[in-house]
């Protein structure tokens, strides 16, 4: 199982286009009228020269009439960009620092190294690379250690001779979503939920600090989650600005009926008969998808 493209529901179409497009370097590559509510989407991803240009990067969905999300809401923390190499998250860098993008944030998590930023809408955004599997601290138990220290940018920047940064673009060899990190209001529930429902391990054991993070196949983590501004909150909302829905890819059948077969018999398919749509605790929709 892994983690694919997430839609964001937004309100000013014209305005996210123009940052997914001219400061990501995003492209369209194919515009629809979802079966659900009836809305336009656009899936934004990458030309086809890169191994993931065969499936969207994000998709946005039209909704000028999207409600506001309560300052307590469940919903979208950040979804999280992965790229290939340290040399790639330093042309992501250094092409957003000269695109005038606010960062709000950078971060060495000890497995990956992060920048964080937001689209127009507020939505987070997490650019990142992964440090190889070897590399990843342990603790004695052999669970996987994480912290959030200062990320070396003179390092980072240094990853780069005076033509690359020239040259430098978001995105020169594709990416792919790495991770979904979520605002939810009952943390116990929620990883509850996340483990007994769809599989998933606890990797990282943050909830002293009201956070946790989830992976399967042994990685750092394909979903985070976090109280810090949500606990005892309000439960996500269709049809509100923000996050309209995180998507899990499986690729075998029998894992998929093991999932359906948490939820209730009468789950129906969402977009055909290999996509089935769920929610979690907090109201958040969840596609499984069979590839």
């Amino acid at each position: 199982m892994r983690i694919g493209p997430p839609t964001l529901r937004v309100r000013d179409i014209k305005g996210e286009l123009s940052f997914y497009e001219e400061i990501l370097g995003l492209q369209v590559n194919r515009k629809y009228r979802t079966n659900a509510d009836d809305l336009d989407a656009i899936d934004l991803g990458f030309s086809g020269k890169f191994k993931s240009a065969a499936e969207p990067l994000l998709v946005l969905k039209h909704d000028p009439n999207a409600k506001a999300a309560p300052h307590n809401f469940a919903g979208l923390f950040h979804f999280a960009i992965l790229v290939p190499d340290r040399k790639r998250l330093a042309c992501a860098y250094w092409a957003l620092r000269g695109s005038g993008v606010a960062f709000e944030g950078f971060a060495d998590h000890l497995v990956s190294e992060s920048l964080y930023l937001h689209d127009p809408e507020r939505n987070g955004i997490e650019i990142y690379r992964d440090r190889s599997r070897d590399e990843w601290p342990r603790d004695q138990n052999g669970q996987i250690v994480m912290d959030t220290l200062p990320l070396d940018i003179s390092s980072l920047e240094a990853e780069l001779n005076d033509e690359e940064r020239e040259n430098a673009t978001p995105f020169p060899h594709g990416a792919r979503i790495g991770h979904m990190h979520l605002r939810v209001t009952n943390l116990e529930r929620s990883l509850r939920f996340y483990r007994e429902n769809l599989g998933l391990e606890l990797t990282a054991d943050w909830r002293a600090f009201g956070a946790g993070f989830l992976s399967t196949g042994g990685y750092h983590h394909h979903v985070g989650m976090n109280t810090w501004h949500s606990a005892g909150g309000q439960p996500h909302s269709v049809g509100e600005a923000g996050l309209d829905s995180i998507m899990f890819q499986v690729k075998d059948q029998s894992f998929m009926d093991a999932i359906l077969s948490e939820f209730d018999k009468s789950i129906s398919p969402r977009e055909g008969p290999t996509q089935h749509l769920i929610t979690d605790p907090d109201g958040i929709p969840i596609l499984i998808n069979l590839e």
